[in-house]
């Protein structure tokens, strides 16, 4: 492999309990109980739009008041995203070999911008981040292979020679559409009631220290 493109919420970051934080705070907002962490976490790779139908229990709205939600939770994450996001055991490891071994990598994720640059410099700052690839960047988000395809080409890399890893099914289509091998990360926010063995993925790591095996 001559480069390993990562998800990052649920694959190098494990983001769930700021954004169970931003949950409880819109949840108090609206007098609702506090959230259950597992529910969160589970849709943390789905999208604040999932998140902010959760909080308030709000599936059946409208998609104008779903959007309103989705601005107000992330609005909320905005202060508190920093708190208590750290790495997973083991992605210090898995970083530190790629970058010793001079192998290239990078993030390519569905989170904004706005949120993504931020968290990465604060959280990645020790491992020097080669690229960060939001849909901000490509004008589509995952499955779309174009965040993949824009990190294969700056990185002068082959699709057939390089991996894509996360930890959603979507990661996995999008790396299937852009001709890359695929990691499913099942340690990460992996959905409710969801198979990663039914992603069909190359590989499937139960932690992270077994991308390990493949650098």
């Amino acid at each position: 492999m001559e480069l390993f493109a990562f998800d990052l919420d649920g694959t190098l970051l494990d983001t769930a309990p700021d954004f169970l934080k931003a949950v409880n705070v819109l949840r108090k907002r609206y007098d609702i109980e506090e959230a259950d962490f597992n529910e969160v976490r589970s849709r943390v790779s789905q999208g604040a739009a999932s998140l902010a139908s959760y909080a308030l229990n709000s599936e059946g709205k409208s998609p104008e008041q779903i959007e309103f939600h989705r601005q107000e939770l992330l609005n909320i994450y905005e202060e508190c995203c920093l708190d208590e996001t750290v790495l997973f055991d083991g992605i210090a490891e898995v970083l530190s070999k790629l970058n010793n071994k001079q192998i290239k990598w990078g993030i390519m994720t569905n989170k904004p911008r706005r949120f993504a640059e931020g968290i990465v410099e604060n959280k990645l700052s020790a491992f020097n981040t080669p690229f960060l690839i939001c849909p901000d960047d490509v004008g589509a988000r995952k499955p779309d292979p174009s965040g993949i395809i824009r990190a294969l080409d700056i990185s002068d890399s082959l699709a057939v020679n390089s991996i894509y890893i996360g930890d959603h099914q979507i990661d996995i289509s999008a790396g299937k559409n852009a001709g890359t091998a695929t990691g499913a990360a099942s340690y990460g926010y992996v959905p409710l009631n969801d198979e990663v063995d039914n992603w069909d993925a190359d590989y499937v790591f139960h932690d992270p220290l077994e991308i390990l095996k493949i650098i």
